[in-house]
């Protein structure tokens, strides 16, 4: 955060200097403005579930809020007046911008209050129109990226408020309000990339103001009345973020390049003074479920709202309407262009094809090993490689247009110029780097991460008994190159179950290394479906083949159940709980249930809607909530969280939840911790 002197900024003052800025709107873009509510104009307040709602309160002071909470809330009793269900102590002029779920355009409308009595209000309509919001566009509403959340730190002020910074760090939009000197009112839908509104001190907001359609209404009106309010939205969170104060307009180039995007920088940015910021849960946003997808309009609707504003730009005169009937016909191909030439210009502003950046590391596959017909090692350059033997890596890789994380752990010794992470074959991650990475391709990757590791592989006399199944044996390997490498007396037992011999992952380089350390590495392999020949044991690894070493640590790796049917084990025969070190993975995320949306209460944070077939933490993660996860498959425990009240479909232990393949079944109460960011 930084303050910039109000004496040193600087301000616009004149509309001159202004427009000298931004320009003067297209003659298209002033021909969308009637006076009365065209057909197009009907047709978005008979669908729009939500609105901004800009007024005056009783003290003359500027207020924002959302309402509605169905398609079809504000009637229309007449071309010039509608009505709607509100409480707002609203008089004079009052100014509204609808939305409808998936869609780019919204519906203007600017009136003054003509009746209200309790729980109503009546609107006399004076202005209309419907544009396409490039806010829309900027900021993903309706499919929103997760954003990067880094919550400020801010000591006094209005904005210091419980849970304020958090939500501006996560905010992609906002509908702002003001008014002019004569009487008239506006409001205005803003977007970009999530966090885009700056927070400059605990009193002082910078709001980029980016190329749109020229209009400006806001910044006009702020040149004769410096009153402005806003309500700020989370894409699948029910609260909402209100902010007033007084606002100037400014071309600061200092601040205008710390708004920089892809290195554009905003034309202006309005320097807002807040005198109140409150996050309050809003009836309406909850109650229209607008970040549900099934809520969302569909190609049919954009199409019909094409044709009623082409018809509309025909005018009066016969060949213009002719024109717009043919063009109305042809209203879904002629919207793939409008949306491309958006994209276009988007990407001209700094944008780019998605908003926010990539997470993680950018790493090269250097090499692919084949270690069995159902296992690869992936040597990767790039990497961090300070890890402890034993942590995980969460992979990021793009599958059929998704991107898609795993957690894999690392096999190889820490501290080289290269990471090795071996991948079994279980599912859709998996097979694809078994089947389709070669060598040169480039992935991602976050990490290290996990507690289970080793803390001093170099500790002198130290005794380890390893276990594991399967892919298990992944940072158990890395366990035993380390230890055998660093320490110089270190022992290891490892007992090591899989279906076949085939199948045993690293079975030449075990037999060498205990070749190689005699009396330091033994392995006991466990098969449940040898071949002929196998004079080994046959079945399951089990608690019968643990062999109990007073002063060892165990670590213990493996699907389901198998490690804590081990632990519990090993607790009973006296083994502290400080030498026992249990990691678990799931092969698949557990299935959703065939459930509609619910609320998940996140302590300290507020309502987030978890959409039909959404994990928790996917809810949470694009509410902005910057929940713990990693692998995003069940597989690493790092997204655990306290279960404080409700049903969930899946992984709940102790109290806790895997967020990452839980689906609520009721409306839930969880609690995260501090979190620190």
């Amino acid at each position: 955060m930084r303050t910039i002197p109000s004496a040193a900024m600087n301000r616009i003052t004149t509309t001159d200097h202004l427009e000298s800025i931004i320009g003067h709107p297209a003659a298209l873009v002033l021909k969308k403005e009637v006076a009365e509510l065209d057909e197009a104009s009907r047709y978005m307040l008979a669908l729009a579930p939500l609105a901004g709602f800009g007024y005056r309160d009783a003290d003359g002071r500027s207020r924002t809020t959302v309402v509605g909470g169905r398609p079809g809330f504000a009637e229309v009793e007449s071309p010039t007046r509608i009505a709607f269900a509100s409480d707002a102590e609203a008089s004079g002029p009052v100014s509204f911008v609808f939305l409808l779920p998936g869609v780019g355009e919204t519906l203007r409308v600017n009136g003054t209050v003509a009746e209200r009595t309790p729980g109503r209000i009546v609107v006399a309509v004076a202005q209309a129109y419907v544009h396409c919001a490039r806010a829309i566009l900027r900021s993903r509403l309706w499919d929103p990226v997760v954003p990067a959340v880094s919550i400020p730190a801010i000591a006094d002020g209005p904005l210091s408020g419980a849970g304020v910074a958090g939500f501006l760090a996560a905010s992609p939009f906002m509908v702002v309000s003001s008014g002019d000197r004569d009487g008239g009112a506006d409001t205005s839908p803003r977007g970009d990339t999530p966090g885009f509104v700056h927070v400059l001190d605990g009193h002082t907001l910078a709001i980029p103001d980016r190329r749109g359609n020229k209009r400006a209404d806001t910044s006009h009106n702020l040149l004769t009345d410096d009153r402005i309010s806003a309500a700020i939205l989370v894409p699948g969170r029910t609260d909402v973020l209100h902010v007033s104060g007084t606002a100037v307009v400014t071309d600061d180039p200092e601040l205008l390049a710390a708004m920089a995007l892809g290195g554009v920088v905003p034309q202006t940015a309005l320097v807002v003074s807040v005198e109140r910021a409150e996050v309050r849960h809003n009836e309406a946003v909850a109650a229209a479920n607008v970040w549900d997808r099934a809520n969302r309009a569909g190609t049919a609707t954009v199409s019909e709202l094409m044709a009623l504003q082409t018809r509309q730009l025909g005018g009066e005169k016969p060949v213009l309407r002719r024109l717009a009937g043919w063009l109305g016909a042809f209203a879904r191909p002629i919207r793939w262009v409008m949306d491309l030439t958006y994209r276009r210009a988007l990407r001209k502003e700094g944008y780019g094809d998605a908003a926010g950046p990539r997470p993680g590391r950018p790493v090269r596959v250097i090499e692919v090993i084949r270690e069995t017909p159902e296992a690869v090692t992936l040597v990767l350059s790039g990497a961090d490689t300070d890890f402890r033997p034993g942590q995980f890596y969460t992979l990021i890789t793009e599958i059929g247009g998704r991107t898609v994380r795993r957690a894999y752990s690392a096999s190889s010794v820490p501290g080289t110029d290269r990471l090795a992470l071996t991948v079994k074959r279980d599912g859709l991650c998996s097979s694809h780097l078994n089947d389709h990475v070669r060598a040169g391709a480039e992935l991602r990757l976050l990490g290290p991460s996990g507690d289970f590791r080793v803390a001093d592989p170099a500790a002198a006399g130290a005794e380890y008994v390893l276990a594991g199944a399967g892919s298990g044996i992944t940072p158990l390997m890395s366990i035993i190159r380390t230890v055998l490498a660093a320490s110089p007396d270190a022992t290891i037992t490892l007992i090591y179950g899989n279906r076949t011999e085939a199948g045993i992952i690293f079975a030449d380089e075990l037999a060498a290394l205990a070749d190689a350390h005699p009396g330091r590495l033994t392995v006991h392999h466990v098969l449940s479906r040898p071949g002929p020949g196998w004079a080994g044991r046959t079945g399951r690894v089990g608690p019968a083949d643990l062999p109990y070493v007073p002063r060892a640590h165990y670590y213990l790796c493996g699907p389901a159940d198998m490690p804590t049917g081990l632990r519990d084990h090993l607790t009973g025969l006296g083994v502290p709980p400080d030498r026992l070190h249990v990691e678990r993975y799931t092969s698949v995320p557990t299935a959703a249930p065939e459930a509609g949306a619910q609320t998940m209460t996140i302590e300290n944070v507020g309502d987030v809607v978890v959409a039909a077939g959404q994990t928790m933490l996917e809810a949470g993660l694009a509410a902005g909530v910057p929940m713990p996860h990693s692998c995003t498959v069940g597989g690493c425990g790092e997204c655990r969280i306290r279960l404080l009240r409700g049903d969930v479909h899946g992984t709940v232990e102790d109290g806790g939840v895997l967020t990452c393949v839980s689906y609520p079944l009721t409306r839930t109460e969880v609690a995260m911790g501090p979190v620190i960011s």
